[in-house]
């Protein structure tokens, strides 16, 4: 399960917590009344399969069961498909096969790769991973309702103020949804998140998909070739070429034995560089708790135990 996850940076951003002792994963994944639960994935040596943990539930529906195993799928490219696909690569790439590289890792939903590969572009990594955080935190204020849409009364942003200043500390929820995205403006955003230019771009993103302008399942399912899903990217604001290549590594890893992009910036350039050099590779060849702990945005790491 390792390698399935710790493959690119997206397993370091919120709401993701790798544990690299345990080598499990917790986050939130999203329910079928759009709530949210905290779920741990890991792969025990000694079982053939996949064991999540569900907290803070005694008893999971069957649609709720059903709607995790979807985006648990997705995050891990557990499927008929994606198997083939895994086993055609490792057959062209020996060197895949024997490092059991071949499952790219992704979010449980194509929006959330997608806010995320905007979040990568023109920034510092660091940054990158604090921006997801506190869109994380801002899901929180949402769900629990001491953050309301722009379309509030004054009233209730006496009260939100009110909320704010009384409040202990603050928590980190979901990543936000395309609905809960598209109920803000860029404005009240950036208050609490800090994302600068990219808060315009996020919203008219979720807008669009909220309003089935841009049809994200359409873009996913395999109707649509490579070529058509980059088209319709890199019409949006905020996808020039890296975001592009990184939402289409996300939907399509490979096509015949190629990434149809090769989604690469400066960091990626420099960190190749660093690891052509073997005393390097072998320092940066994994991550530590405690590298993990110290960039800003990653998640403070305790044990979980099942409710």
């Amino acid at each position: 399960m390792e390698k399935a996850v710790c493959n690119h940076g997206f397993f370091m951003m919120a709401p993701n917590v790798w544990n690299p002792k345990s080598k499990s994963l917790t986050r939130p994944l999203t329910l079928s009344d759009s709530s949210s639960v905290s779920v741990t994935i890991s792969h025990p040596e000694t079982l053939a399969f996949l064991v999540i943990q569900v907290h803070g539930m005694d008893n999971v529906s069957r649609d709720d069961e059903e709607l995790i195993l979807k985006q648990v799928g997705r995050m891990l490219r557990i499927s008929a498909e994606d198997e083939r696909d895994v086993t055609e690569f490792q057959q062209l790439h020996e060197d895949a096969k024997k490092n059991g590289f071949g499952r790219i890792f992704r979010s449980p939903s194509l929006f959330e790769d997608m806010v995320k590969s905007i979040l990568l572009c023109n920034t510092t990594w660091e940054r990158t991973l604090g921006m997801a955080s506190n869109l994380c935190m801002l899901q929180s204020k949402l769900a629990d309702r001491t953050v309301r849409p722009s379309s509030q009364t004054k009233k209730r942003k006496r009260v939100l103020k009110e909320t704010k200043k009384s409040s202990k500390k603050e928590t980190r929820g979901n990543f936000p949804s395309a609905k809960e995205l598209a109920s803000l403006d860029k404005k009240l955003i950036n208050e609490h998140c800090k994302l600068g230019y990219r808060a315009n771009w996020i919203v008219q993103l979720a807008k669009k998909v909220e309003s089935g302008e841009l049809n994200l399942e359409e873009m996913e399912r395999g109707a649509m070739k490579a070529e058509q899903v980059s088209e319709k990217l890199i019409k949006l604001s905020g996808f020039g070429a890296f975001a592009t290549a990184t939402v289409l590594m996300c939907i399509v890893a490979w096509k015949g034995g190629m990434f149809e992009r090769d989604a690469r910036d400066s960091s990626t350039v420099i960190l190749r560089q660093i690891l052509s050099i073997p005393v390097f590779s072998l320092l940066l060849s994994e991550l530590s708790p405690l590298d993990y702990k110290s960039v800003s945005g990653c998640s403070h790491m305790k044990e979980l135990k099942a409710d």
